[in-house]
Parts: structure tokens; sequence; C-alpha cells
């Protein structure tokens, strides 16, 4: 993580000119004023000037670094609505193992926008962070959170700014690829799961992507005590499946459900199978071929 002292560029040179468009490629660096577009997601964005970054294999956020070294971004799209971002942006937020944003105070909401500060805990550099998040549309949001260890006004504005600018339009779904070598025929059939455990707490979630085109999953948690588990919970869901692009490529699982509703999980296949960058197991599928 880059450690912040105050940026010196202003807000009316926030955005230099669109240099170019071009979807979105894992590992790939891009420099400040390049457009990038997402078709998978529906959204287009501009990388502001004087920063640089892009998406890391199997990351599931867009990550960006001032160029001068004074200050970090994450860009990160998941499914929650408005009530349910207000609600998460009150309280402590992980980031990961042992590491979490504390808020300094509580939400405010700017034209739809929700934004808070935080105090970053557990790390050895005292850091702030700023976050801005909305709902995009039905299923998506966007929460861009910037760190430095000298947070200023300038960093709190370019968060809102990339919050409220970007551009949403209907996910379009590329084509099935269902030769060989591809993500559909690479998932057809197969029984994903994964595991957590820590703190006095365990979750279990698993995925049955059947050949038919059906799904199913299942995701149980809970802690546990000296007497056992305690506040435990299931989940269940089914409906039906697809998962699009090249095998050697990042690709998209679509899980849309029997409501309706749909699921989106970036795919990338390594030394092992990453849903938007979470490790997932792969064992034999006894419950549908």
């Amino acid at each position: 993580m880059n450690q912040g002292i105050p940026l010196f560029f202003s807000l009316i040179a926030l955005f230099s000119p669109h240099l170019h468009c071009e979807e979105i490629v894992a590992g790939q660096l891009y420099n400040g004023g390049t457009e990038l577009t997402s078709s998978a997601l529906g959204i287009t964005l501009t990388i502001p000037s004087g920063w640089q970054g892009g998406l890391p294999q199997g990351a599931g956020a867009l990550v960006l670094d001032a160029e001068n070294g004074e200050a970090s971004m994450l860009l990160v799209f998941d499914s929650y609505n408005q009530t349910q971002i207000e609600s998460m942006m009150a309280g402590s937020i992980p980031l990961d193992e042992g590491m979490y944003l504390q808020p300094k105070a509580s939400p405010n909401v700017q034209d739809n926008t929700v934004v808070n500060d935080y105090l970053v805990m557990g790390t050895a550099v005292p850091l702030a962070a700023n976050v801005a998040a909305r709902e995009l549309r039905e299923g998506l949001s966007l929460a861009t959170i910037i760190f430095a260890s000298s947070m200023t006004a300038e960093l709190k504005q370019l968060a809102l700014a990339i919050t409220a600018d970007i551009t949403v339009f209907e996910p379009a779904d590329p084509a099935v690829n269902e030769q060989a070598g591809g993500w559909q025929q690479y998932m057809r059939g197969r029984y994903i799961a994964r595991y957590y455990t820590g703190s006095g707490y365990r979750e279990k979630h698993e995925m049955w992507l059947c050949s038919d085109g059906s799904f199913a999953t299942s995701f149980n948690a809970g802690g546990y005590s000296m007497d056992g588990f305690s506040g435990a919970m299931n989940d269940g869901n089914s409906g039906t499946w697809q998962a699009l692009g090249d095998l050697n490529q990042s690709g998209v699982l679509v899980l849309t459900y029997t409501n309706g509703n749909q699921s989106r999980y970036e795919l990338v296949l390594q030394d092992n199978l990453y849903l938007d960058g979470q490790k997932w197991l792969r064992g034999e599928n006894e419950r549908c071929y």
C-alpha cells in the first residue's frame, strides 16, 4: 500500500482527454486518461490523470496507484442496493485478514452517492481511507476506496467524481464458447466449493453446475464455541448458468436465478480456479452430471 501526502492537481484537470477506449483485460497496466469498458458488467470509466493501474489476475477489483506514489485506490464492483450500502458504510468494513476500515463518523449521502471517512486498522503504517459508493443499477454497485497517509479534500472529491461519473449500460452477453477449451465446456458438470474458517466462524459455499444448464448452490455459515456451533445460517438457490469466454483468458460465470435475478463472477484459471479473486476447490459432482 502506498502512503500519501496531499496530491497537487486541481479538480479542473481531474481527468485528461480520452486517449482510447478498450475492454478491461486482467493483468494489463493502463495509464491515466485511458477509457475502459467492461461489457460483462456494463460499465465504462476513465482512469484519472496522474494515476495508473488495472485489474490484477485473480482480483475482484480495479487497483490504481497515483503515479507520484501518494495514494492508492480500489474500485470494487458488487451487488449491493442503496439501503445495504448505507448500512454497511456505517460500520466497520473488512478488507483482508486482520485489516479493516473503522468509520470516523456517520456516512453522508451526496446525490445518491454514500460517502464516509475511515481509519485503516491492522496496518503497520497509519493510513486513512475515504469511500464513495452507490448502486449503479439493480444488481450492480460500485465502491471507490482511496487510501493515503494524509487524506485531502482533493482525494475525497476524486473518489466522489469517479463514483458519480461512471457510465452504466445494459451488459451484453458475449457468445457462449461451446468449443473445447472454452469456459462453458470447462465448467459443465462441475462441482466447486469454497471454505472459510477463522476467529470462531466457519462457512461453506457449494455450487453444482449441471450439464443441462441448471445449477444449484448451498451456503452454510455460523460461529462456534465450546458448546458447539451457534448462530448458524443456511441458504440455497437454483436456476440456470452460462460460462462465457475463452479458457486461456478470464471469463464470466452468469447465474440466472429462478426469480430472474442474476449474479456474475469473474473466472480465472491458474494453479487453482478463482471466482472474483477467491479460490474455489474442484470436486466430484455427485448431484448432477
